[in-house]
């Protein structure tokens, strides 16, 4: 480590002894030439103070973390309910190399039993070897919720592709792991420093770990997909996403923590439509992802919508991706009974992203069904 002076330049050349005690020798030059110590009286202040700037005081044996941490870039945390467009957002990490540290499998588009499945299935799939475990199976203090009809994406979650990717993975012999509980994910989590945590479903299963302080103070940020800022009616519910579980969207959003929140006005209206399904088709790489792709399109389709794709879940992962290409404006906000977004100036401040380069989404899955 160099730190430079007006006058000298101070090299520190740590060297370590017997003892596991660090010392620094220093060596002092004087305008480029070897000298005495000159004038270290008054260089002393500015010595210290460069030396505890510049350096990283290590004593063999000991990280600079606690024991079993692990430390440099954030580790990504991807708390899903796959979900035909939390697939797609996997396929994207898989494609794109941004591939999580630790996934979890929160109750939503199905049953909390299904999605670990339909998680499970997906990183065999992509032959993506994670840490899985299961996430919240009921609302915050709640009970578990009843699936009396199958949601937008069918019984299976999946819009009924789960057994072909089931198929698949015995095709390939894949061994499919078991995911662990929440608590052996609250254990994992803390054996990582720094986390960026990613929640495109519910978000019980992030205010549950919020509870323990040791978790919550190694989250750096959070990416949010959920809640609508321009609200209709505050008697109705909240976007789908946030209605499962109001309670969790208040302890989150008062959390203290950073978030930037992915909401419908960005996602609901990005669609993929028939001429890039097309294009898409014309690789003829990674045909269960194109189905499902194909699934989403025909179920908004069935609903009377625009005939095109939408996958929210897919936004989290292209903004950290390309920040650049998306417009994000600071917002206040508070939750009421229901989930719903109120603007408040004395609200909880979050980042809501607003708007992308239209073409952005295309290009991004041309370029990765293209590999």
């Amino acid at each position: 480590m160099i730190v430079v002076f007006p006058d000298y330049t101070i090299s520190a050349f740590p060297c370590h002894l017997s003892s596991s005690v660090l010392y620094y020798s220093m060596v002092i030059f004087d305008n480029g030439r070897f000298g005495t110590l000159v004038n270290i009286q008054k260089k002393l202040a500015l010595l210290v103070a460069g030396l505890i700037c510049a350096c990283t005081f290590s004593i063999p044996g000991i990280s600079g973390a606690a024991a079993g941490e692990t430390a440099g870039a954030p580790s990504l945390v991807f708390d899903s309910d796959p979900g035909s467009d939390d697939a797609l957002a996997l396929f994207l990490m898989k494609q794109r190399q941004v591939v999580p540290d630790l996934v979890l499998a929160t109750y939503g588009n199905a049953p909390e039993k299904q999605t670990s499945s339909n998680l499970v299935l997906v990183l065999g799939d992509l032959e993506l070897d994670l840490p899985v475990y299961h996430g919240a199976d009921r609302p915050w203090k709640g009970k578990k919720p009843r699936y009396r009809e199958p949601g937008f994406n069918g019984k299976d979650g999946l819009l009924g592709l789960s057994d072909t990717f089931r198929d698949k993975n015995e095709k390939n012999g894949r061994k499919l792991v078991q995911p662990g509980s929440l608590e052996e994910a609250r254990e994992k989590l803390k054996q990582h420093r720094h986390i960026t945590y990613v929640a495109t479903g519910p978000l019980s299963t992030l205010a549950v770990l919020v509870q323990d302080p040791d978790i919550k103070s190694r989250i750096d940020q959070v990416y949010i997909l959920g809640g609508q800022l321009a609200a209709p009616d505050p008697e109705t519910l909240g976007e789908a996403n946030f209605a499962w579980d109001p309670k969790a969207v208040k302890i989150v959003m008062e959390s203290g923590l950073d978030i930037t929140l992915f909401p419908v006005e960005l996602t609901g209206t990005q669609y993929i439509e028939e001429e890039e399904l097309q294009n898409l088709s014309r690789q003829g790489t990674w045909p269960e992802f194109l189905d499902l792709i194909r699934a989403n399109q025909a179920a908004h389709a069935k609903t009377g919508e625009e005939n095109a794709a939408v996958l929210p879940a897919i936004f989290p992962v292209l903004y950290q991706l390309a920040p650049e290409q998306f417009a994000v404006e600071d917002r206040r906000i508070t939750v009421d009974k229901n989930g719903q977004l109120q603007e408040n100036p004395q609200g909880t401040l979050v980042h809501a992203v607003l708007g992308v380069n239209p073409r952005y989404q295309w290009k991004a899955l041309e370029k990765s069904f293209g590999q």
